[in-house]
């Protein structure tokens, strides 16, 4: 089964709010034991800039969206409104 892939983007404007955020995700993404796969240097070729990126692989498509939707996940996310702004999206893995 294809893996399946969290990319997230993010431009934080306030940093200590955003790691409220940061940490209510890390908690509601723990029962799905995501291996962190990239989140360090980068450099932005073309399109929007973003000051944040990291990819999560998941043990398939379907857990990723699990974790996003699930009410843990969505209680952490209201914590990032209005403290960062991004682009995430779930990606399906190629076997």
């Amino acid at each position: 089964m294809p893996k399946g892939y969290l990319i997230g983007h993010v431009s934080i404007s306030d940093a200590t709010a955003y790691a409220a955020y940061a940490k209510a995700a890390g908690d509601a993404m723990r029962p799905f034991n995501p291996k962190v796969i990239a989140g360090g240097q980068y450099e932005n070729l073309e399109g929007a800039a973003h000051e944040r990126h990291m990819i999560f692989e998941f043990d398939s498509f379907a857990d990723a969206k699990r974790f996003y939707e699930s009410a843990e996940y969505q209680a952490a996310k209201a914590l990032r409104v209005g403290v960062a702004t991004g682009t995430f999206v779930i990606l399906e893995g190629v076997s």
